[in-house]
């Protein structure tokens, strides 16, 4: 019994990490790379060259505010704290108070982080308005009508760009010049919405399988307890 649950979770870990491989694979062909103003691999129809642009040229920055005195434990909003983006989404703080309003389109930008940490420049996607509020030390990315929220959340996430400023000795902060300075490339409004749509799919499969994956791994942790004296 055991055997066969080990084997399924084993084939599903497996999936996770070939599509996480994949996913890799695909943000390296479909964006520009090298100087070069052309992805190596795109949709058809589309054979402009991408422009230049800095972010502050495709969308609007605001900064986030302090929570720390409305923290509740069954609160209505969820805090967007850098816990909170590095994790996905999983690890969560309430809040009675809507402090800093996020809008469902708008990106979370995380700012500040120990040395060498995982969480710095991480964005979170939001996807519900009067939901979540946005905590000090996070940035609010609000992407203009010409620019697609998933492809800016795709190109945006982790960029090499912003991992420069982590040293590995000192906490990084990033600044307000530094994030609205960083310049990228950019196609038409059309196939960004296309880049964008097909990482949606590819993520929201990712978050399938590795949802599957964690109910397989708590479903033997149960069966471990119940099975044994």
């Amino acid at each position: 019994f055991f055997q066969q649950l080990d084997k399924t979770i084993a084939l599903h870990q497996r999936k996770l990490t070939k599509l996480k491989e994949l996913k890799q694979g695909y943000l390296q062909k479909m964006f520009p790379k090298n100087g070069s103003k052309f992805p190596q691999l795109r949709f058809a129809g589309f054979a402009d060259a991408w422009e230049q642009r800095k972010l502050i040229e495709v969308a609007d920055y605001r900064n986030g505010k302090a929570h720390e005195k409305d923290i509740s434990e069954n609160g209505d909003y969820i805090v967007v704290n850098s816990k909170f983006v590095s994790t996905n989404g999983a690890v969560k703080k309430f809040s009675d108070e809507l402090i800093a309003p996020l809008k469902k389109g708008e990106l979370a930008f995380v700012l500040s982080d120990v040395p060498n940490g995982r969480a710095i420049a991480r964005t979170f996607l939001i996807d519900e308005d009067n939901k979540y509020s946005l905590n000090q030390r996070i940035a609010g990315i609000t992407p203009h009508s010409d620019t697609n929220s998933y492809f800016l959340h795709s190109l945006m996430n982790r960029h090499h760009y912003f991992l420069r400023f982590d040293d590995g000795a000192g906490q990084t902060n990033l600044s307000k010049k530094e994030v609205e300075n960083w310049t990228e490339l950019y196609p038409s409004i059309e196939e960004q919405d296309k880049i964008g749509s097909f990482f949606k799919q590819l993520d929201d499969t990712i978050t399938l399988h590795q949802r599957k994956l964690e109910k397989l791994q708590e479903l033997k942790k149960g069966y471990l307890q119940k099975m044994f004296c």
